[in-house]
């Protein structure tokens, strides 16, 4: 089924199932989608996810260290595109924090705890890369 309105704001309707007595055939297949509002389509994230977001880039800022920053930001990017990607799939409600903040706090402490003790030791030592 196809609708358009033209210009003068009336609705225009066609289905090609139609048979020649106006009444139309529907098929399983055809799934009819509610008519929502442009506001309600699309993906919303709350405000408390990018607190939460915000609240573990500023503790990563904390570390005097721009690449745990840089760490935990590209994280919580990858986490909340995987988020995107599994909603696409599943095509229900799913919770934006817990791989975003899961990915973040293991970027953090890889980071924080593994690479830049490393970087440290190779500035000390002279070793460049």
């Amino acid at each position: 089924m196809w609708s358009m309105t033209m210009a003068d704001g009336e609705p225009v309707t066609y289905n090609p199932l139609n048979n020649s007595n106006g009444s139309s055939v529907s098929s399983p297949q055809q799934q009819q989608i509610p008519d929502q509002e442009p506001d309600e389509q699309g993906v919303k994230l709350g405000l408390g996810d990018f607190i939460f977001y915000s609240v573990l880039v500023g503790k990563a800022a904390t570390a005097d260290d721009w690449n745990t920053v840089m760490a935990c930001f590209v994280a919580i990017l990858i986490g909340l595109c995987l988020t995107l990607l599994i909603l696409a799939i599943v095509k229900k409600a799913l919770p934006a924090l817990p791989i975003s903040i899961f990915a973040g706090i293991l970027f953090y402490a890889c980071t924080r705890f593994c690479i830049k003790p490393m970087c440290d030791q190779m500035a000390i030592h002279q070793v460049y890369v």
